[in-house]
């Protein structure tokens, strides 16, 4: 059994992914406010306004759509990255491939328990497992251990 540890810079990952959504919803904001989504000729609205100059988001430095739309996506980006790169997997127990067989069709198939879980039922001296269904003959068996795999 794995569990996902996450690793130190998770929060930045995060706050990087939520700036770039927040500053895509102000592009789209601004798209709403303008009517381009109401106008017959969408797309090339849209190119236009890239670079109209809007005085309520500019901050009186000359920002443009443009460059919300570039930072917005540059952040979320970034942000997904660190979130998949700062996680790690770690091993809780040690799980191995048990074989187990159906004692009345034979039929075989694979498993995986946990070796402490294998020591626990007392796993050299008892070979069978709790009831369970097979597969292939639909009867409720106790099927036995044929092998553990490592």
């Amino acid at each position: 059994m794995t569990i996902l540890k996450k690793k130190t810079g998770y929060a930045l990952g995060l706050f990087l992914f939520a700036l770039g959504v927040l500053l895509l919803f102000v592009v789209l904001w601004i798209w709403w406010s303008h009517e381009i989504f109401a106008s017959q000729d969408i797309l090339s609205d849209m190119t236009n306004s890239f670079w109209e100059e809007y005085p309520e988001i500019s901050f009186g430095i000359g920002l443009r759509i443009v460059h919300y739309a570039i930072s917005g996506f540059v952040f979320l980006i970034v942000g997904i990255a660190i979130l998949l790169v700062r996680r790690e997997k770690v091993r809780v127990t040690e799980e191995v491939a048990v074989e187990l067989g159906c004692p009345y069709c034979k039929n075989k198939w694979q498993e995986y328990m946990s070796k402490a879980q294998l020591e626990l039922m007392g796993y050299p001296q008892v070979r069978t497992l709790s009831r369970r269904k097979c597969s292939k003959c639909a009867k409720f068996i106790r099927p036995k251990i044929t092998s553990v795999g490592e």
